[in-house]
């Protein structure tokens, strides 16, 4: 892994949700080619929740300087909470991030605010909690 200090893990049961073992392999792959987004990782120490209503997916990704456990459900510690459909979460992590933050005016960004526009997308603590938002994005995203 980018330092010793990382760590990427499953909870009892996520290893079971597909989803679950693509994020955090998703996550570790972006860190591993993208060193720089190590800062934003070991910043995080939130727990965000993900709702993918469309496969009746819950997940809880708990971040905690430097260590990522992904659990299956929504934790009372999940600060945000993401809900939206699987095809959305795909192109969260295709957003590109622009002077350190998502881009919203490309095809895969307007497809992004057109969801929350209809309800598609519904980001619960978004306000209260957006650096961290912003960190998740720029560790979740597969460009440099």
């Amino acid at each position: 892994m980018v330092e010793t200090n990382i760590n990427f893990q499953l909870g009892p049961g996520a290893e079971e949700i597909g989803l679950a073992v693509m994020i955090k392999d998703l996550i570790a792959q972006n860190l591993e080619q993208n060193p720089h987004k190590v800062s934003d990782f070991v910043k995080l120490n939130i727990g965000v929740g993900l709702v993918v209503t469309d496969v009746d997916i819950e997940m809880t990704m708990a971040f905690s300087k430097g260590t990522l456990t992904v659990h299956p459900g929504i934790s009372d510690q999940a600060l945000i909470v993401i809900r939206t459909e699987a095809d959305i979460v795909m192109a969260m992590s295709n957003v590109k991030i622009k002077f350190g933050l998502p881009y919203y005016f490309d095809e895969t960004g307007r497809e992004i605010i057109q969801a929350m526009r209809n309800g598609g997308l519904k980001v619960k603590g978004m306000i209260l909690h957006l650096p961290s938002l912003i960190r998740l994005s720029r560790v979740m995203s597969v460009h440099p």
